[in-house]
Order: structure tokens, then sequence, then C-alpha cells
């Protein structure tokens, strides 16, 4: 077994054992109002990313960090762009497997998904810069994902290559936009009514 596919299996493996000890896990508040929140906002304004969060879905994905139990809004935030990230990798080291082991006509799409997802990996490391530095640019950054998850997804429609994993993959990755945009988007509406405390109190 080469290296890249060692690690492949061994993040999957590891992703399932955290997915089953934190079912039996009663997620925090700020996790549940989150979740349901985003199943809501999906539910009424249709697919934009081409994916509905479920809650369940968004739930098990956050409380694969264990950090989430106690994390504030802040935190959680940070929390979910850095399980994109572990997943976009994962993504990348899954693709570069693929490709020692495919048939020729499958190899250009896999090559192209392999540059989405070296690129979807920057855009997320920096949205994660970005949340210290300046949230409008995490934000930017994380809407840039979807285009590229879509030319992944459109080249192995046009070549007829049907692979689950990968095709699970691109779907985590539109979850993790999902969830990573709304609470960016909640923590700037929280900046800014802070600002605009602070100022009337000032005033």
């Amino acid at each position: 077994m080469d290296s890249s596919s060692h690690v492949f299996i061994l993040s999957a493996i590891l992703m399932l054992l955290a997915s089953q000890s934190m079912a039996t896990v009663a997620p925090s508040e700020l996790v549940e109002d989150v979740c349901t929140e985003i199943e809501k906002l999906m539910m009424a304004y249709g697919e934009r990313s081409g994916y509905v969060a479920k809650y369940d879905e968004c739930v098990n994905a956050l409380q694969m960090d264990p950090r989430t139990a106690t994390a504030n809004i802040t935190t959680l935030a940070e929390i979910s762009v850095q399980l994109a990230i572990s997943g976009a990798k994962n993504a990348t080291a899954l693709i570069e497997n693929l490709l020692g082991n495919t048939t020729p006509s499958s190899r250009e799409p896999l090559q192209n998904c392999l540059s989405s997802y070296v690129n979807i990996t920057g855009h997320f490391e920096n949205a994660l810069s970005g949340l210290s530095a300046g949230l409008q640019s995490s934000n930017f950054e994380i809407a840039g994902v979807l285009d590229l998850v879509k030319i992944c997804e459109l080249e192995l429609t046009k070549n007829q290559t049907h692979i689950l994993q990968l095709i699970n993959r691109n779907h985590y990755t539109r979850m993790f936009v999902e969830i990573s945009e709304f609470l960016i988007t909640r923590l700037e509406l929280y900046h800014i009514g802070n600002g605009f405390t602070q100022t009337r109190t000032q005033g």
C-alpha cells in the first residue's frame, strides 16, 4: 500500500470513529442554534451552493472537533474552517491516490479536480487567517470555494466519471462552505452590534 493510500484510509477511519463517538454527545446550545438556523435558511432560500445542510449532518460535522462542546461563536467559526481545511487536504490525498490507479479516460477530470482542491485548501487557509485580520475577506475566500467545487463536479460529469468517494468529498466541502459562511456572517453581525453599542455608550 502506498503512502497516500495509507493516509486516506487512516483519515477516513479517524473521521468515522469521531462521528460515532460524538453521536452520543448532546450538542451545545450554540451548535444546536447554529445548525437549526442553517437548515432553515437553506430550505427557505434554496440550494445556493447546490447543497442543503441538514441539521444532523451539521451537528455531527462540527462535533468532530472536541472543542465544539465549549466553543463560543468565535472559536466555532475557527473550528469550522479548520475542519474544512482538513477535509480539503484529505480530498487532495484521495485524488492523488486515485490518479495512481485510474484509467486514461479518468485522468484528465481527476487532474482538474486535484487542481481545484489545491486551490480550495488555499481559500480555506486564507479564510482562517482572515478571521483575525478581517471577517469580510474570510467570507470572500470561502465564497470562492463553490466555483472550484463546481469545476470538479462538471469535469467528472462531462467525462462520465463516477467516483463515489470524490462525490462525497464534494458534498462535505459544500457543507462546510455553508456552515463557515453562516458562522462568519453571524460573527460579523456580533462585532457590528458591539461596535454600535459602544459608540452609543461613548456618546
